[in-house]
């Protein structure tokens, strides 16, 4: 993916697009992308080794336009964490929101083989791709974190809302429905999904 790059060289030589910027009221009134990118950049200049920042800071560079920094700090952040479920999932959280849903899709499945204990990601998963319309595979994701953790109605609430957002309102319905059995007689269960319906306005 990045020939001839190599990991000491992306270590020590952080992103210099900061450097010239002044974070301004008029900077944050210009262009959306050098706003991400010079953000991105300044964040990963203050934590170059933590996995976890260099993640989302690859997000932010994808959505601002520059794949190759993008790039640079993933690499950075599976070579440091590979077995992070949370770095793997915010890499494909990434490639989700731009449009890339084969290499998303392969980017989660990563979570499967190298942290399959992690809960909390596996039901992340399931939220993006569930607001992101993708209902076969974010179920895939729900019941996996299902299986782990059956008796949370709040995440069954949220996986429902979160079909909701994608237009997916028979997927939704199956999760609300699983919580409000779940816990018939928790008056909260029934308020977050009412909210989750206010919310979605459809």
């Amino acid at each position: 993916m990045l020939r001839g790059i190599t990991i000491p060289t992306l270590l020590f030589s952080v992103s210099t697009l900061v450097g010239q910027t002044p974070f301004s009221e008029s900077f944050f009134m210009g262009d959306r992308k050098a706003i991400l990118k010079a953000c991105a950049g300044q964040a990963r200049s203050i934590k170059p080794r933590d996995s976890k920042l260099l993640a989302e800071c690859g997000r932010y560079f994808m959505a601002g336009g520059d794949s190759k920094s993008a790039d640079e700090a993933f690499l950075i952040a599976t070579t440091l964490e590979p077995k992070d479920g949370r770095v793997l999932r915010l890499m494909g959280l990434a490639q989700l929101k731009q449009g890339q849903r084969k290499e998303a899709l392969a980017t989660y499945d990563l979570v499967i083989s190298r942290d399959p204990g992690n809960r909390e990601v596996m039901g992340l998963i399931a939220v993006d791709l569930a607001e992101s319309g993708l209902a076969n595979e974010a179920n895939r994701f729900a019941q996996v974190a299902a299986t782990m953790d059956g008796g949370d109605w709040h995440r069954f609430v949220e996986f429902g809302r979160a079909f909701l957002v994608g237009g997916r309102r028979k997927e939704a319905a199956a999760w609300f429905s699983r919580a409000c059995i779940l816990k018939p007689g928790e008056e909260k269960v029934y308020l977050e999904v009412a909210k989750a319906f206010a919310e979605a306005g459809h």
